[in-house]
């Protein structure tokens, strides 16, 4: 599994069909249930044709009424699904339709080849989603001809999706899907005892409230923000990578440039982790100080700043919710003395349990409090998605989490994932000859710190096995 662009995905030929979600007029209702903070941002500043989504292979003959049963059930399942927005006077204010309103809108786009129905998807998806009209959620399928399945995609706009809910429709829509085919009846497709989001965009709201400029975490952010000469995010620590604009609200310039990697296999991947619980810490800090290494050999940096999103998911109700459930943790590493990978990740360990439990407070907010206006310039993320339900399933289905074209000048965004495949990255940054050396070279040293650290932990397995 992968979080790449759709450029990246392989889609087959064949028949294009949208499947887009509707409701009448009559269906709405209004919904007093606060919008969080994030949400609120998202509104602000999202830009024309963003998304995020996934696309999958189902290895079954599309069956047209099967599916849109299978779609029907997946948003009556989750709240915020079925949720839009309305401007007012006071701000904005939730929509909500009924679980049984919604039906499916399909329009046969007809035969196409692989790379013309990749860009049909592409500008599907952009042209149709936007924060502020539903649905915030739409499809397409690509029926191969001759073959015993078809291609699912689907793409949403940020604010009713995270990674984590990118990951969970592969396994939950394939059920679905199956499950619709085999003739399960609308209502049981539709039962799923799950939290929503919109309950959990409430109470953060509510929480968020409570926040002033003299709180203790608003405090501790503006710290982290002043900390260097420049006001603001720390930068991407690299010279002519990603250098921010003085004026946070000028147009990008710049297309962000993408790849992914591998950067270790399964066994390399389960020798590191079995070394960072021997210093009682996580694969994340083991993976995050390869990074700060690799910075270090190439750039001679004691120093390594940026910003760790997590997820909020708190409780158990969450586990299986779609939604957005993602704060902010503020990173500070020094590794100065520090000559070993788990010197290294002994530091970078410490440096996130002192900021995670500011995830909690919505960034968004602190941000308004502090009246600043600067995005997060270098962020690096780490999801472990080895016991996501169905990812034992995810090279049968061919599953791959998407995101869209981005553009931003001053962004450095890495995601780092741990697989049943091992361990790999996927970057976003300026689209420069300066950027795409450094980042390709940053891949590379990760690689090669990570791998040459596993494999004498394996070596020396094997000789302990073997005697």
């Amino acid at each position: 599994m992968e979080y790449t662009e759709l450029s990246a995905y392989d889609v087959p030929p064949g028949v294009v069909t949208t499947w887009t979600p509707a409701a009448d007029a009559a269906a709405w209702s209004d919904d007093q249930r606060g919008l969080s903070p994030n949400h609120e941002l998202h509104l602000a500043e999202s830009s024309a044709g963003s998304w995020i989504g996934s696309i999958m292979r189902i290895p079954t003959p599309l069956d047209p009424r099967s599916l849109d049963r299978a779609l029907r059930a997946w948003l009556a399942r989750h709240e915020v699904l079925r949720a839009g927005v309305v401007a007012t006077d006071a701000g904005w204010r939730r929509r909500i339709a009924a679980p049984t309103s919604v039906r499916i809108e399909t329009a046969d786009l007809g035969p196409a080849s692989g790379e013309e129905a990749r860009q049909t998807i592409a500008d599907f998806l952009a042209a149709s989603i936007t924060p502020f009209a539903w649905p915030h959620c739409v499809f397409v399928t690509v029926a191969e001809p001759d073959e015993a399945g078809f291609t699912l995609a689907f793409g949403a706009d940020h604010s009713v999706m995270d990674a984590y809910s990118q990951l969970l429709w592969f396994e939950e829509i394939a059920g679905l899907y199956e499950r619709a085919c085999a003739g399960v009846s609308d209502e049981e497709l539709a039962c799923l005892e799950v939290g929503s989001n919109l309950d959990h965009a409430d109470v953060e709201r509510a929480f968020s409230d409570e926040l002033d400029v003299d709180s203790e975490p608003v405090v501790r952010w503006r710290d982290y923000l002043t900390a260097e000469e420049r006001t603001g995010f720390p930068a991407f620590p690299v010279a002519g990578v990603a250098t921010p604009v003085d004026e946070p609200t000028a147009a990008p310039r710049l297309k962000q440039a993408s790849f992914a990697a591998w950067l270790t296999d399964a066994p390399q991947a389960a020798a590191l982790n079995r070394l960072c619980r021997a210093g009682s810490m996580s694969l994340q800090s083991g993976v995050l100080a390869a990074m700060v290494q690799a910075l270090r050999e190439a750039h001679g940096l004691d120093r390594v700043r940026f910003v760790l999103p997590m997820h909020t998911r708190f409780t158990p109700e969450y586990a299986a919710a779609i939604g957005w459930y993602v704060g902010l943790c503020p990173v500070d590493v020094d590794v100065a003395g520090a000559r070993t990978l788990p010197e290294i990740a002994a530091r970078v360990h410490a440096a996130v349990a002192a900021g995670k439990d500011l995830v909690a407070h919505p960034f968004a907010r602190v941000r308004e409090l502090l009246e600043l206006r600067d995005t997060p310039h270098f962020a690096v993320s780490y999801v472990d998605g080895r016991f996501v339900p169905g990812a034992d399933r995810w090279d049968e289905w061919q599953a791959r989490a998407l995101r869209s074209p981005a553009f931003a000048d001053d962004e450095v965004y890495l995601w780092f994932g741990r697989t049943a495949e091992g361990l790999n990255v996927s970057a976003r940054y300026p689209e420069t000859i300066t950027a795409e050396r450094a980042m390709r070279d940053l891949a590379g040293r990760v690689a090669e710190v990570l791998q040459s650290t596993a494999q004498p932990l394996l070596q020396g397995e094997t000789l302990v096995t073997t005697a």
